[in-house]
């Protein structure tokens, strides 16, 4: 707030006072780029990473810069479940990397994702990578568009990672969590991020439909699609004259095979999956691009435990659905979750890096099934699961036929 306070007003004053701020025994270790976040509750520090990216963007101080980056890849390589979620009854309680022992029903505080994707866009903008949207898509189709309750619209304060759990929602009259801000917040701000530009690129980041309006260059882009039901989008151009714009297209990392077409002719060349496509060509009214995406089943396994893993579809996180709680059960406190005794852990038998080895399409879209031992257990997209109690990680025993 002070950052921003002295950015609007050029006072010194609230410079050097939001730099009083500056918790030492946080961002030295991150300043050399050591991880000492065990032991630190969460969301009280995000959001002080924030404040170095402000302040770096206000001052130049490289230090700043420094600080946010290596706690942003800090925490999204080694700290973040298959979600792109972090934190564990709201604390880091694990060295680096150690996330198998670290699932329960009060993993991934929505808070916390919430700073995590203000962090990324200031990141994202001072180097443009994919990686940094490959995050942003996994967190916002799974974590965040998997956290809000369609017939109330409220959110949950925690989204559970361990097994057999199910999403519990704020009372709509009477719970006033943190989470019921943010998640209030961040779905006001959905259309934010889809696209960047900077003087003579526009970024297509997220595959959402949406329109932008690039006043200053005189072009419009509308994206159409049904993304991640359907497996890319299309982009119509509208502009009064002829517009020389590079257009990056992000080719997020599950993403093989894909292809483009621009008014219908398919290019001969395509991007790496982690990159972004580069169309470069005045383009003028009625242009039309088609993306291809193609998804495929991946793994997302615990950092710590090979053997733990999530199954993944494109960026999609599919859960083992199970029975749906009663309806007196949908909105309550979330430490109502500490009475519950986890599930056991569900086996598969097949290939550690190949869920298509015991995961297989069960009809319709983005529904899966599994076979273990005697019993078929049906997977969907974890946004898809409301009130029914689920199940992410998985034992794999490796499989010799």
């Amino acid at each position: 707030m002070l950052a921003n306070l002295y950015g609007i007003t050029g006072k010194d004053q609230y410079l050097r006072l939001a730099q009083r701020f500056d918790k030492k025994v946080f961002f030295d270790p991150l300043a050399a780029h050591r991880d000492e976040l065990k032991g630190l509750h969460v969301n009280t520090h995000v959001p002080q990473v924030i404040a170095a990216a402000r302040l770096y963007e206000l001052t130049g101080d490289k230090r700043y810069r420094n600080i946010a980056n290596y706690f942003w890849d800090e925490v999204t390589g080694e700290r973040s479940y298959c979600t792109g979620g972090t934190s564990n009854f709201e604390h880091w309680r694990s060295e680096p990397g150690v996330l198998s022992t670290e699932l329960s029903p009060l993993t991934a505080e929505d808070c916390c994702v919430y700073n995590m994707l203000k962090l990324t866009r200031h990141v994202f903008a001072w180097s443009p990578q994919a990686s940094h949207m490959d995050y942003y898509e996994r967190v916002l189709f799974n974590h965040r568009m998997g956290t809000i309750d369609p017939e109330t619209g409220t959110t949950v304060y925690h989204l559970p990672h361990g097994n057999g759990y199910s999403k519990i929602y704020a009372k709509p009259f009477d719970s006033f969590w943190c989470c019921s801000g943010t998640g209030a917040e961040e779905f006001a701000k959905l259309a934010d991020t889809i696209y960047f530009h900077d003087d003579n690129s526009m970024f297509i980041n997220l595959y959402i439909p949406s329109d932008v309006n690039w006043t200053e260059k005189g072009i419009r882009i509308t994206q159409q699609t049904s993304f991640p039901a359907e497996q890319g989008t299309t982009l119509t151009i509208s502009a009064g004259k002829p517009v020389d714009v590079d257009l990056k297209l992000r080719v997020p990392y599950w993403a093989k095979n894909g292809s483009v077409k621009v008014n219908g002719r398919l290019l001969p060349t395509f991007a790496d999956p982690g990159s972004y496509l580069v169309l470069r060509r005045p383009w003028k009214n009625g242009d039309r691009i088609e993306l291809s995406l193609p998804m495929s089943l991946h793994v997302a396994p615990m950092p710590d435990k090979e053997t733990l893993q999530a199954a993944m579809y494109g960026p999609l996180v599919l859960a083992a659905r199970f029975e749906e709680e009663p309806r007196e059960r949908w909105y309550r406190h979330f430490t109502a979750a500490k009475e519950e005794k986890p599930s056991s852990t569900l086996q598969f038998k097949g290939q550690l890096n190949d869920p298509s080895s015991w995961l297989e399409p069960a009809g319709g879209k983005l529904a899966f099934r599994a076979v273990s031992q005697n019993q078929t257990v049906a997977f969907a997209s974890l946004s898809s699961i409301l009130h029914e109690r689920y199940s992410m990680y998985h034992e794999i025993n490796e499989s010799n036929s």
